[in-house]
């Protein structure tokens, strides 16, 4: 796996959104290409499924399949990682609350059921 550079971290933090292009199980299509928001922790990228684990299909299709985002112009292609450790979901709720403060739907992208749906975005 490759580190995000200080260069894309940047992008990262200056960008509202990135396009979110999770690959369907044949591996050349996407399961969904959408803006979502995102935000940096410790040199990583996260984003969060609105409709929770089970129920949003991108999260799905990429924890299972991988994909490709992009951000300021540029393709990545990536993993999709669950993120499981607590203190860490916690960290990515306070960035998403100082990032998107007072934008619609930011209540929504805090709550526990949106939090538990946190992806670790990690470069190939």
């Amino acid at each position: 796996m490759n580190k995000w550079t200080n260069e894309e971290i940047a992008a990262f933090d200056k960008a509202q959104t990135l396009h979110n292009r999770p690959y369907n199980d044949d591996k050349t299509t996407f399961e969904e290409d959408n803006p979502v928001w995102e935000v940096t922790v410790d040199n990583q990228v996260f984003i969060r499924g609105a409709k929770g684990i089970k129920d949003t299909k991108w999260y799905q299709a990429g924890t299972k399949n991988g994909g490709q985002i992009e951000v300021a112009g540029q393709k990545f292609e990536v993993k999709y990682q669950a993120v499981n450790n607590a203190e860490l979901i916690k960290d990515v709720t306070e960035a998403f609350n100082k990032k998107y403060h007072g934008q619609y739907p930011i209540d929504l992208m805090v709550s526990d059921p949106v939090a538990k749906a946190t992806i670790a975005i990690v470069k190939k």
